[in-house]
């Protein structure tokens, strides 16, 4: 009976965190069709909202909400943080950096291939900028089709049809405004059938 109760127990807590990862994913999606409206249009409705907060806690929330994903194509993700020298606190607006990490992360997971890498380096850089990058060795962006990112309707058609590509040109053209806000730049290199990095700087102010 005690054991029947733990595994009820146990499945409500899962299912629990599943909701919550999803709820949060949803926040995000609902983030970018906002800001996309706001800065599209160039209105004086886009907020910075600067909070001081531990960098790899920022990173594993974005982790968690994908976590699902990640581990139905039992793909391996590693976190590298250089340069912070112990100081993993920043002073930035975490919600924006973590929506364009939502969105590299979720491309990556989607055109990496079971049993994959992907790697999440963050790095601090001079003039108060922290950079981002997300390393995979999945299938890559062929050189015909890479000047179509980064345009809002610059997604690209899988030719074998096993990715759904919808929402990668958005998603990537919604990052690219948000960085330009925090005075940062986005941009990506990619080798077919090698794998992708997609990375972007964002700024940070200086706090005690």
């Amino acid at each position: 009976m005690v054991e029947n109760l733990d595994g009820i127990c146990e499945g409500i807590k899962d299912s629990g965190q599943k909701m919550f990862s999803a709820t949060k994913f949803i926040d995000f999606f609902v983030h970018d069709i906002l800001d996309y409206t706001i800065l599209n249009k160039q209105e004086k409705n886009f907020t910075k909202n600067s909070v001081v907060l531990d960098v790899r806690e920022a990173i594993n929330e974005i982790m968690e909400i994908m976590n699902d994903k990640i581990e139905m194509k039992a793909i391996v993700v590693q976190q590298f943080f250089r340069n912070f020298n112990d100081k993993y606190f920043l002073k930035t607006d975490f919600k924006r950096l973590q929506q364009v990490l939502l969105n590299l992360l979720s491309n990556a997971i989607k055109f990496t291939d079971r049993n994959g890498e992907i790697k999440i380096i963050a790095e601090k850089m001079e003039n108060n900028l922290i950079r981002l990058s997300v390393v995979d060795n999945g299938k890559g962006i062929k050189v015909k089709n890479q000047d179509k990112l980064f345009k809002l309707f610059g997604s690209f058609k899988d030719e074998n049809r096993k990715i759904n590509t919808n929402g990668i040109g958005l998603g990537l053209v919604i990052s690219k405004l948000i960085v330009t806000k925090f005075n940062g730049y986005i941009d990506f290199v990619s080798k077919h059938k090698k794998g992708s990095t997609f990375f972007y700087t964002f700024e940070t102010m200086p706090h005690t």
